[in-house]
């Protein structure tokens, strides 16, 4: 669990992170403001463009969830949601507070939950972000997701430090910036200086996409739509403390990585979640 309630920690987490980066680490251009996080990533062959939906067990139940072979792991189910509910839910916490890169508010009345599906929707200046309760230190985590087309809204499905300290990483695992959601980034942040790694797929993202990642002492491997997109070994950029998962939708502007909202943008656009689903490693595989 959150260290803090959740309104109070949501005030004092994206206060003390509006200069570095917005809250809950969304990405950008490096604080001097000279690395472009677009020319740094190179894009591999396109992924698939839709696979078909999977079920996973009720949340907080690994009831009926089996372990998942890759990276020459057997990992081990710990939590799952599938979102079969009319609220949240118990495992997961809303925030409330100023919006991503100090633009607009993070409501908790932006995130709804019908139909099986998971949302966090923008109107205007108010939209949303949660994190998940868990902290943990290496595993697996996949989720099947989509984003509605508009300008001035970017997707955000990142771990964050249970420490609440941007220096000790983020891995984001989905972000799709750009209102035509022709690419999805993958992003690894490290160091003091937010030095990056990471990749991007095209693709159409406003379609639903199954996501994961495989995170290790000795690599991280990243997939989209079962098809591994990005691996790296180099262990000066793997995390070495606990994460927890969040979910964000962030209202831009923010440098070159969200345009700001203008008379193109509907009134609401949506981020929508089917399903998650987080895994540990063994023992043996933490070491």
């Amino acid at each position: 669990m959150s260290r803090f309630p959740g309104r109070l920690r949501s005030v004092m987490v994206c206060a003390a992170l509006l200069l570095a980066a917005g809250c809950a680490g969304a990405p950008g251009t490096a604080p001097d403001g000279g690395q472009d996080l677009f020319q740094a990533l190179p894009a591999p062959a396109p992924p698939p463009t839709e696979v078909p939906k999977t079920a996973a067990p009720s949340e907080g139940s690994t009831n009926g969830a089996s372990s998942v072979s890759s990276s020459g792991v057997d990992w081990k189910p710990v939590a799952t949601d599938d979102f079969d509910r009319s609220s949240l839910g118990r495992s997961w916490d809303a925030y409330n507070s100023v919006g991503g890169f100090g633009n607009g508010y993070r409501r908790p009345s932006a995130i709804s939950v019908e139909d099986g599906l998971l949302r966090i929707t923008a109107r205007g200046e108010v939209s949303g972000g949660m994190r998940h309760e868990r902290d943990q230190l290496y595993g697996r985590w996949e989720f099947r997701a989509r984003t509605e087309k508009g300008r001035g809204r970017g997707a955000a499905i990142l771990l964050w430090p249970e420490t609440e300290n941007k220096d000790d990483g983020e891995l984001d695992m989905m972000e799709v910036p750009h209102e035509n959601r022709t690419e999805a980034h993958f992003v690894i942040h490290f160091s003091s200086e937010n030095k990056q790694a990471g990749t991007k797929v095209t693709g159409d993202f406003s379609q639903w996409h199954t996501f994961a990642m495989d995170w290790l002492p000795d690599r991280i491997v990243w997939y989209v739509d079962g098809v591994k997109q990005f691996e790296t070994t180099d262990r000066n950029v793997i995390p070495k403390v606990p994460m927890h998962m969040t979910i964000q939708l962030d209202v831009g502007p923010y440098r070159e990585w969200i345009p700001a909202p203008d008379e193109t943008t509907p009134e609401e656009v949506s981020l929508e979640f089917d399903w998650v689903k987080i895994y540990s490693a063994p023992r043996e595989a933490r070491r």
